[in-house]
């Protein structure tokens, strides 16, 4: 089984990475077209969605490091391994092109105020083009985008499509109305929702560098699903977070009744497996107590002593904590 995992990973691996290749290609022949006939139309539209494409290639590029990264072996010192350089190209993606959305509206507005007249036919040819490349590459990435990193680079593809598709529909507007304000209305349209595009990947890459809890698992049935094996007295100190797109790790104190060490490797086993299954959560590094003896859990017979000590507020590590130590 673990070999035809191996097997498995590394077509997964071999695929991605042809997938990313090809979308790199692509995208700098596209670049390079735009760039070319936007100038030739004198259309801002095309010149920005070639700048667009241009950041595009680049998140495309820096996706393509990224899966080479994490597939390095962990070291001494960078003992979880490189899963995280994912999550940073995603969120330098991001950033990147909200700041490349900026400077286009800068741009659009300049445009509106000095409105100049641009190519109709060169402006919906070329989008046209724009519109399938984008959409031939946002295709070949779709399988992946459950991976944050390939996800971003799937989001920018998608997002060139629909920028495509908006400067295609300015150049029939062109053509049909003259209406020069069309083109950079556009590029203002498009900077608007790559900013909103981008926000949701930077939020998501910010989450898993915080080492917050991810939003598809809760903190208190995570919980429940340990208490409920048999052996498991309680549980505090519960920690969940993201190593990297899709790698999931815990900590925790478990408490147990007193009992031999050897005792509770049943009980670990169990744990583990239960994560695995019920989360996906691959590493978790779990701190067994003796039930009786942890002062985490009001047992009957010390019961009257902590009644008279009792305090208002909860320790701040009682269990259902949702920050890592």
């Amino acid at each position: 089984m673990a070999g035809e995992r191996s097997l498995q990973s590394d077509e997964h691996y071999r695929s991605t990475t042809r997938r990313l290749w090809l979308g790199i290609v692509l995208g700098i022949v596209l670049v390079v077209g735009e760039i070319f006939f936007g100038v030739f139309s004198k259309s801002l539209a095309l010149i920005s969605d070639a700048a667009h494409n241009a950041a595009d290639v680049l998140a495309v590029g820096l996706a393509l490091f990224a899966v080479y990264m994490i597939r390095r072996e962990p070291t001494e010192r960078h003992t979880y391994g490189y899963g995280r350089v994912g999550i940073l190209t995603a969120l330098a993606n991001s950033v990147g092109l909200v700041v490349i959305a900026c400077i286009l509206a800068y741009e659009a507005i300049r445009r509106m105020q000095n409105i100049k007249p641009v190519s109709g036919y060169a402006v919906f040819a070329v989008a046209l083009v724009a519109l399938f490349i984008n959409s031939a590459i946002a295709m070949a990435l779709f399988h992946d985008r459950h991976d944050l990193n390939i996800k971003s680079a799937f989001l920018h593809m998608v997002m060139d499509a629909i920028v495509s598709l908006g400067v295609l529909v300015a150049g029939v507007v062109i053509i049909l109305t003259k209406w020069y304000y069309a083109d950079p209305l556009v590029a203002m349209l498009i900077s608007v929702f790559i900013i909103y595009a981008a926000w949701g990947i930077i939020k998501d890459a910010t989450d898993i560098l915080l080492e917050s809890v991810p939003r598809h698992i809760d903190l208190t049935t995570v919980q429940g699903v340990i208490e409920s094996i048999p052996g498991v007295e309680a549980v505090h100190h519960l920690h969940v977070w993201e190593l990297g797109s899709g790698v999931y790790a815990l900590s925790g104190h478990v408490e147990v009744e007193d009992q031999q060490v050897s005792e509770c490797s049943s009980v670990m086993q169990e744990i583990s497996e239960k994560l695995l299954d019920d989360f996906n959560i691959i590493h978790p590094t779990i701190q067994i107590e003796c039930a009786s003896a942890c002062p985490m859990t009001p047992h009957p017979e010390r019961q009257e002593n902590n009644n008279a000590d009792a305090h208002p507020h909860a320790h701040p590590h009682t269990r259902g904590s949702g920050h890592r130590a």
